[in-house]
């Protein structure tokens, strides 16, 4: 009881000059990140291009098939390795599960696309040109 009684104690506001407080600034998160992630708006896939990107890898691979045009190495063994999970029957959620097993599929496919979608301007870029 009697180090209970001898706790001395601070004022509140005795350490404030560390937390560096600013009425101009609203949080500490808004320091490092730009404009467009920290709008609430702002999605790094926007899922109504997903369907022009499939176009648009389905006419690379038959101008690739084709001879027309080269066809990068990494968007190769990234299109192998999506390809190979899609039909592979060990997933990480099984496709046994009516809708929940698709998940995974979903978001490899999603993921391969963003991935490849700086190759994928390209060709579009390059498509535009040849034409």
């Amino acid at each position: 009881m009697d180090k209970i009684n001898n706790l001395r104690t601070k004022p509140v506001d005795a350490n404030l000059e560390h937390f560096n407080i600013s009425p101009e600034k609203t949080s500490d998160t808004d320091l490092g990140f730009p404009e467009e992630v920290r709008d609430y708006r702002y999605r790094s896939t926007d899922f109504r291009n997903i369907w022009y990107y499939l176009g648009l890898l389905f006419s690379m691979l038959l101008d690739s098939f084709k001879g027309r045009y080269p066809l990068p190495k990494k968007t190769t063994i990234l299109l192998i390795f999506a390809f190979l999970y899609l039909i592979s029957p060990v997933d990480i959620i099984p496709d046994v599960f009516p809708l929940i097993g698709l998940v995974d599929d979903v978001a490899v496919l999603v993921f391969s696309l963003n991935f490849i979608r700086d190759d994928l301007e390209n060709y579009r870029a390059w498509k535009n040109y040849s034409n």
